[in-house]
């Protein structure tokens, strides 16, 4: 029997004395038994077995990931011996990215990349201790992989409600986090009219938000991560279901569009989707020059630069070249430009998008061989 329904944990200088803490009380309020290093430890217990045990006893974890977590070694053994729970009983790990951009901790790159050379250098010569770093760095990599709340130092209070709801704290199907081969768990595929993909680090707080939300006031039903992808579950094989039971596609190409991998799978797979149906795409340039992503100069070149850079092997480079050639199929496709980032003037341009796929699910453009399909206006505005 589980002693704890969730553990905490976070790196305690950064996060202790606010997020952490409210978190803590929050779960305590509805009747979660929540632990915490500093609330629930012993005095003179020896820190680690305590935390170990601890870990092993609690049903769900929330992971605090601040930029400062990766470098406290006692947070990575932390995690590691999360991953190992979760991936070895039925058990829910929720991240929380706190002031950090997710796909820096997927990369560790920026201030993780910085942690983990520190480790590195520290600990070079000993085998065993440098093999128990790459798995930290795994451990790391597989907890960003899934859903989980991006939130900035400002707004965690408005997130903490969400986060404490019960449907949080059930445990998973599966015991590996992939779905059993069995027909008590699999589902039919959810469908929806669109499946808009963007750079969250550039529009999820701005022009994606308004284009969501004006969708769904009108009643058109759009995948959205924050809302349709549980909390917990594995994000990319979620978008790639999200996109095979999309009708249309929205891509907004904004500055930090092709720097993403995730970015640039969603939009591989969006062309492997358009490939074997009559489904269509509307691009929009969001505060980019179209030009430099047609022909990925500038910000979009030096992307794929450090892709290939960081993707050396054969297969790899192959699924460079795939991003590159969806990003010059989609990208040359009719579309919208969006030159202004005050949200107030971009109303019109959202009413536009927002009639264009009216249009295409009343004419059901979707199923339409594509010499039958009406196009939108392909001029750059």
């Amino acid at each position: 029997m589980a002693k704890y329904d969730a553990f905490l944990s976070f790196r305690g200088s950064e996060t202790r004395h606010h997020i952490a803490a409210s978190l803590y009380k929050a779960l305590l309020r509805e009747g979660v038994h929540a632990f915490t290093d500093d609330q629930s430890l012993n005095r003179g217990e020896q820190i680690q077995p305590a935390l170990f045990n601890a870990i092993e006893g609690s049903r769900v974890f929330y992971v605090v990931i601040s930029k400062g977590y990766a470098s406290s070694i006692w947070c990575l053994q932390e995690l590691a011996r999360i991953c190992y729970c979760v991936e070895t009983s039925a058990r829910r790990v929720l991240p929380i990215f706190y002031d950090v951009d997710p796909s820096e901790v997927r990369k560790q790159i920026g201030c993780f990349g910085k942690a983990f050379a520190k480790h590195e250098e520290r600990l070079r010569g000993d085998k065993e201790t440098m093999e128990e770093v790459q798995r930290w760095r795994e451990a790391l990599t597989r907890v960003a992989n899934r859903s989980g709340w991006v939130i900035g130092n400002e707004s965690y209070c408005v997130h903490i409600p969400e986060m404490v709801r019960k449907k949080h704290l059930s445990l998973l199907p599966s015991t590996s986090g992939i779905a059993l081969a069995s027909s008590t768990i699999m589902h039919a595929i959810r469908t929806y009219d669109v499946f808009v993909s963007f750079r969250g680090l550039d529009t999820r707080n701005n022009f994606a938000a308004l284009l969501l939300q004006a969708l769904h006031r009108n009643g058109i039903d759009a995948f959205n991560d924050n809302v349709h992808v549980m909390k917990g579950e594995f994000i990319e094989s979620e978008l790639y279901k999200a996109i095979d039971g999309s009708r249309n596609f929205i891509v907004v190409f904004s500055r930090n569009y092709a720097s993403s991998t995730w970015c640039l799978r969603e939009l591989a797979w969006i062309c492997k989707n358009i490939e074997t149906s009559t489904r269509r795409i509307l691009p929009i340039f969001y505060v980019v020059d179209p030009l430099k992503v047609q022909k990925q100069s500038g910000c979009y070149e030096k992307a794929f630069m450090d892709h290939e850079e960081r993707f050396r092997g054969a297969k790899e480079r192959e699924q460079v070249w795939r991003w590159r050639k969806a990003l010059k199929q989609v990208s040359h496709l009719p579309c919208l430009h969006i030159q202004n980032e005050l949200q107030h003037l971009q109303q019109v341009e959202i009413e536009e998008i927002l009639q264009e796929i009216i249009n295409r699910l009343n004419s059901k453009s979707s199923s339409l061989p594509d010499d039958d399909l009406v196009e939108m206006k392909s001029i750059v505005k």
